[in-house]
């Protein structure tokens, strides 16, 4: 039986501020076109449909259109919500969608329900929609063990699963990893604090497959049939280069697996360039005149400039309207091509004069001058002495 696996749409996302609605309306159409010309027999979408757990009403809009378009193909759709998502929003509706065969696991009840679609060869392949769990969601469920991490907490709900004939493929949404191998990440993840949240994929080794969401690289994880999809669009200038889309899976009765990627159209694709302004502006008149489509893409834009530059992202966007992100290398001073974030732990290490005399120095190449520094440290004194006088 072949099936589309997907996940990680975020419908609603902005990138930037950039909102990408057309963007996932464009790529939602084409999944829709994957499916009226490949013909699974079912689609599965992983988690995070929407970026935010309050989703925009445009977002929702999105999303029931192209659930709307699934269902006149007849096609079942299993939903298991992410970490993004409010399962219990997610799921509003959901006895009214199972009948037209659009099954949402959103909120984990203490058993992982299951959906059971024949194929075209008459064989069976059972679904069970494992949503976004935490330990804390799940030890009410299991008062007899001890459940301190998520691995302990998808344990405890995988052994609910009932078996049966036919072939068994879970869908979930969790940070799964093979012992010893670094997954691709991207920096449009939500970052996890050491191994706690980490789930070993061993967990899935008796199903036939698992359909996993939220890593945006598509990926296998191991050498099993353990297999993240991806988000179909690329979320971050990290993601460049990633193959993105949807996959293909054919289980066939005699158990054999087969995983093919599907690519998805783009509205605009996602780029990294740099040089100086003045270079860049250049090859944006030639590309005009050469009518290049390539200018509507979205970039990420290196200055390698020595000095200072006039108000580079407007004269940048008079031929790249889709600027979405500017950046400065200036030689002398090493800037990171992915910005250096800080913890909270790090910031509330530095005085307000230290960041901005790091600020000042990545920026225009050279260290404030003692004089400058003074003023700054007096200005940063006033503005504390004043906010603690204010919260008296």
């Amino acid at each position: 039986m072949r099936f589309l696996h997907v996940s990680d749409l975020h419908l609603g996302k902005r990138v930037h501020e950039y909102p990408m609605l057309e963007d996932q309306r464009v790529m939602l159409d084409s999944l829709v076109d994957v499916c009226e010309r490949e013909n699974p027999r079912a689609v599965v979408i992983a988690g995070d449909v929407y970026d935010r757990a309050v989703p925009s009403v445009e977002a929702i809009d999105l999303f029931e259109h192209f659930l709307i378009r699934l269902s006149r193909l007849s096609l079942p759709v299993m939903i298991v919500a992410g970490n993004h998502d409010s399962g219990e929003r997610l799921s509003f509706g959901k006895s009214f969608l199972e009948k037209h065969r659009i099954h949402i696991a959103g909120v984990f009840d203490g058993t992982v329900p299951r959906v059971q679609v024949q194929g075209e060869a008459g064989d069976t392949v059972v679904f069970h929609l494992l949503p976004f769990i935490r330990a804390g969601m799940v030890r009410r469920f299991f008062p007899e063990r001890e459940i301190k991490t998520v691995e302990e907490a998808v344990g405890a709900a995988l052994s609910t699963v009932r078996r049966g004939p036919g072939r068994h493929v879970v869908v979930a949404h969790q940070f799964v990893v093979a012992r010893g191998c670094e997954p691709l990440r991207s920096d449009s993840e939500i970052l996890q604090v050491g191994a706690a949240d980490e789930v070993d994929a061993a967990l899935f080794a008796s199903f036939d497959y698992a359909a996993l969401g939220h890593l945006h690289g598509m990926q296998p994880v191991g050498g099993g049939s353990v297999f993240y999809a991806g988000s179909p669009l690329p979320y971050s200038f990290s993601e460049v280069g990633q193959t993105k889309g949807a996959l293909l899976v054919d289980l066939s009765p005699d158990g054999s697996l087969s995983v093919r990627r599907e690519p998805l159209r783009q509205l605009r694709a996602m780029r990294r360039v740099r040089g100086t302004l003045a270079e860049l502006l250049e090859e944006g008149r030639k590309a005009v005149q050469r009518e290049d489509r390539s200018l509507r893409d979205y970039l990420e834009v290196t200055l390698t400039d020595r000095g200072p530059v006039a108000d580079p992202l407007s004269r940048l966007r008079d031929f790249y309207p889709h600027v979405m992100r500017l950046l400065f290398d200036r030689g002398e001073i090493a800037v990171p091509e992915e910005e250096a974030l800080l913890s909270r732990a790090d910031l509330a290490k530095k005085s307000p004069a230290d960041l901005f005399s790091a600020f000042f120095a990545r920026q225009l190449n050279r260290p404030l001058t003692e004089e400058q520094l003074c003023i700054v440290r007096d200005v940063a004194a006033e503005a504390e002495d004043a906010a603690a006088g204010g919260g008296a």
